[in-house]
Order: structure tokens, then sequence, then C-alpha cells
């Protein structure tokens, strides 16, 4: 049986895309903390907004934040106080952030020989929110601090279908 292998230039744009967006859009400083191979299916924080991958890549990228820098993330973007975003502004925000996600990590795809379908984010949220994936799905997490300013952490999850590796 052959080994089974992710391969990471398939995780690093969904990374890349995910600092860029909250470096750019959100006016934050994201630290990257760690890489892990996620086995669980207790999604991270409150509320999370999910990208669905198909023909060619088969998997999806999620990213969640727990409630209260979910808020702060939205104000930034809106340019508004942390206490005027309301529940569907936050969930509106998260959508948007996981679309921008998305659009930033296929664009770094143009370049290469990977071609996938995204779909429109799917936005979750309450409290604990499981995501199961199928069997042979591998899940790789990044958890980020998501600013000096606010020491809480966010986290992105690319559950891709492995591949053979090569002998």
């Amino acid at each position: 049986m052959a080994a089974k292998t992710v391969d990471v230039n398939l995780i690093n744009p969904f990374i890349a895309a995910t600092l860029s967006v909250m470096t750019e859009m959100a006016r934050l400083k994201p630290a990257r903390q760690r890489i892990f191979i996620k086995k669980d299916p207790l999604m991270y924080g409150d509320v999370a907004g999910i990208i669905g991958m198909s023909n060619g890549i088969t998997g999806s990228c999620v990213v969640s934040f727990p409630n209260s820098l979910a808020g702060k993330i939205v104000a930034s973007l809106l340019m508004e106080e942390p206490a005027n975003v309301t529940k569907e502004m936050i969930n509106d925000g998260i959508g948007e952030i996981a679309n921008m996600v998305a659009g930033a990590a296929k664009r770094q795809f143009a370049t290469t020989n990977y071609r996938f379908d995204i779909s429109v984010p799917t936005v979750i949220s309450g409290e604990p929110v499981k995501l199961y994936n199928p069997q042979d799905i591998v899940s790789i997490a990044c958890e980020f601090l998501a600013d000096p300013k606010w020491p809480e952490m966010f986290l992105i999850e690319i559950a891709l279908k492995p591949t053979d590796k090569p002998a």
C-alpha cells in the first residue's frame, strides 16, 4: 500500500492568503503560532467560515474565531466600534473574510498546475461546533495570534484528500 501525503504547496497558499487578508483588510498583525494535524472534529472558536473545494482538489478550508475576536475583526473591517457590531454583521463579515481568503488563495494557485472550483462560503456559529470530514481527508490546522493588541487566537484548517506519495 502506497504512503499518503498532502502536498505542502496546497497548504501554503491558504496560510499566505489568510495572513494577507488579516493584514491588509482587517489591519491586524497576525503571528503564526503552530501548525499541526487536526484529528478531532471540534471546531476552534464559535464562528467559522467554510470554503469547499472541488474539481481538481477535494476538501475545504475553514477560518474559525472566538466570538469576541470575530466581533473585533469585523468591526475593524467595517471601521465600526465593536459595540455596534451585531451577530448578523459578524456572520456576514466572517463569510466575507472566508471569501477573500478563498479568492486570494485561488489567485496564488493560478501560477501552478493546481486547478479547482471553490464554493460560496458557509458560516456556522454556536458552541460547540463539530465538522466531520470524510475518513480519507487529512486536516492540517494553523493557529495564529490575531494581533499583539488582542491576545486571542484564530485557526485555519485545510482539509484535503491526500494523494499517493511517489516511490
